[in-house]
Order: structure tokens, then C-alpha cells, then sequence
């Protein structure tokens, strides 16, 4: 399968999320956000759509192969 080359935007909002909840990042988010369409909310309050996004346009098998 082939996939789109991340944004700028979307490649930022991960490299956040994973900053945040360290090595298993990945597990966080494929278990905890993305099976119920959680939108991930910044520490300082702000809501991370491009993860939300990413989660409809690639979904769970793009996350497990993509590596930071």
C-alpha cells in the first residue's frame, strides 16, 4: 500500500505526542486515541486535529509500520 508523504503539521504533532508519552507513543495512540476517534489534547490545552486526521487518512496500519 502506498501512503502520502507526512506534513510538516502532522509530522510535528507526532513528534509532540511521542515527546509526551515516550517509547510506547505508538501504543498510546493506536489504543487509547485512535480506536474512538479521541482527538489528543495538547498539555497546554490545545487540540491536536492532525493526529485525528492521520488517524482517517492512513489509519492503524500506516501507524505500525511508521517509524519517527
Amino acid at each position: 500500500m502506498t501512503y502520502r508523504e507526512l506534513t510538516d503539521n502532522e509530522l510535528s504533532a507526532l513528534r509532540a505526542f511521542a515527546a509526551e508519552f515516550g517509547r510506547t507513543w505508538k501504543e498510546r495512540l493506536a489504543f487509547d486515541y485512535w480506536p474512538v476517534a479521541r482527538i489528543y489534547v495538547t498539555r497546554d490545552g490545545r487540540e491536536c486535529n492532525e493526529l485525528h486526521k492521520l488517524r482517517n487518512d492512513l489509519g492503524p496500519r500506516w501507524l505500525k509500520g511508521f517509524k519517527l
